[in-house]
């Protein structure tokens, strides 16, 4: 255990730090570390845990001393932790909230994952059209003061519509009894609490913003989304996609316990089996053409192997076109129609290379030919497989990275040994040199 001295001042400086070196601990060791610090401290180590982890803590507290260390913490980082919690504890932490700091979190909870309203954070500056020009001067000198930053400040009539955004320039050059609706810029940019965050980031890069307003469907302002924030949401939701991909849980991490892993990966472990078994059924049913030519056996890995890259490739192609809104669902045959020929093209060259290897390999020009024509077809199917099989999830509202890998493996597995020792049978007599 380091001295309170040295702690201390690794929490107060770089709470990341300390926050990546907690979560090799057990929640229970976390807490006793962390009690030697007040709440303003312990906050901002919680805030950079991962929050299925920071939950993992909460738990281990009595709900008063929980309810005290989220309140220290961002709304939309807190509704993060507390989607962790079981129900019991979750009710429990917000009963011994204030009322409005309860009514925000359930709020920010309603939103749907990968929305606007499900990332924004309530603290914002918004001001009445009715005030002043000194009352926004004011307003900002006291935020300074507590070490807030504001980029904007919003104007809102009495329901809370939003109605423009002050310019900290129109603010310092106006007489200070100047309304705010005289010096507002009217018809800001906004973005709704449904709208999916490629849209948002999409207006942030587009405008060159810090930050936007986000409001609900009567224009009402709930909240605003930070350049900054998105830019880690993002990310935070390409590792997710990557993670599903293989059918790890999506909200998995390394400091995650064993359990929590295990109930995460294990079902789909046990759909990868079946789909291995599926792929040796379909090498059994060729079993008297393998026994009769062994050599068959030692190049189904590379038929498999080429398919599963050229797969891999077009479905990395197409997620990303995906997630960036790049493809239209209702036109995906021009897409698949074009991996169709990437794939082809590129199976036809790659054969021929195969084909001439194998030939030289087993003195063989037969085995050559099949080995080029599998691979042919293979990464034919796999082109098509790879951007087809997320087009597919998305149409039928499924996320298309949710262990699409396994699926594509699948498919180049058992069509890529079909192919080869279909061939195989076909060229039997050649292959024997009979």
């Amino acid at each position: 255990m380091i001295s309170d001295d040295l702690a201390r001042a690794l929490v107060e400086t770089h709470p990341l730090e300390a926050a990546r070196i907690l979560e090799r601990l057990e929640p229970r060791e976390v807490i006793l570390e962390l009690s030697r610090f007040d709440s303003e401290l312990r906050a901002p180590v919680l805030e950079w845990f991962s929050p299925d982890f920071a939950a993992r803590v909460l738990q281990e507290l009595p709900p008063e001393e929980a309810a005290q260390l989220v309140r220290e913490l961002p709304s939309e980082d807190t509704n993060d932790i507390l989607e962790y919690l079981p129900d019991g504890e979750r009710r429990a932490v917000l009963e011994r909230l204030p009322s409005a700091h309860a009514e925000e979190l359930e709020e920010l909870a309603e939103y749907d994952d990968d929305t606007a309203g499900s990332v924004m954070s309530p603290e914002l500056v918004a001001l009445r059209e009715g005030a002043t020009v000194a009352d926004a001067l004011t307003r900002l000198r006291r935020l300074a003061l507590v070490g807030r930053e504001v980029n904007y400040v919003y104007v809102v009539d009495e329901n809370r519509v939003l109605k423009g955004v002050l310019l900290m320039r129109d603010l310092v050059l106006n007489l200070p009894r100047t309304p705010l609706s005289r010096v507002m810029v009217a018809g800001v940019l906004r973005v709704y609490t449904d709208d999916p965050l490629d849209e948002v980031r999409d207006v942030l890069l587009e405008r060159n913003l810090l930050s936007v307003p986000v409001v609900d469907d009567r224009e009402r302002l709930r909240g605003v989304i930070l350049a900054t924030q998105l830019v880690s949401e993002l990310q935070e939701e390409g590792f997710e996609d990557a993670q599903k991909m293989f059918g790890a849980g999506s909200d998995e991490h390394a400091s995650s316990s064993a359990g929590f892993s295990i109930r995460k990966r294990l079902p789909w472990m046990q759909v990868n089996l079946a789909t291995a078994f599926l792929a040796a059924a379909v090498v059994g049913a060729f079993e008297g053409v393998i026994a009769q030519i062994t050599i068959l056996a030692a190049f189904l890995p590379v038929v498999a192997g080429q398919g599963g890259n050229a797969g891999a490739q077009a479905q990395a192609v197409m997620l990303r076109s995906l997630a960036l809104d790049d493809v239209d669902i209702g036109r995906s045959r021009k897409v698949l129609l074009k991996e169709g020929v990437v794939g082809l093209v590129n199976g036809a060259a790659t054969g021929v290379v195969a084909g001439i290897a194998a030939a030289l390999f087993s003195d063989n020009v037969a085995l050559g030919f099949v080995i080029a024509a599998a691979m042919t077809v293979n990464l034919l199917i796999a082109g098509v497989a790879g951007a087809g099989i997320p087009i597919v999830m998305e149409r039928l509202g499924q996320d298309p990275a949710q262990s699409s890998n396994i699926i594509l493996t699948t498919v180049t597995d058992v069509l890529g040994f079909a192919s080869f020792l279909g061939f195989a049978v076909i060229a039997r007599p050649w292959l024997l040199g009979s």
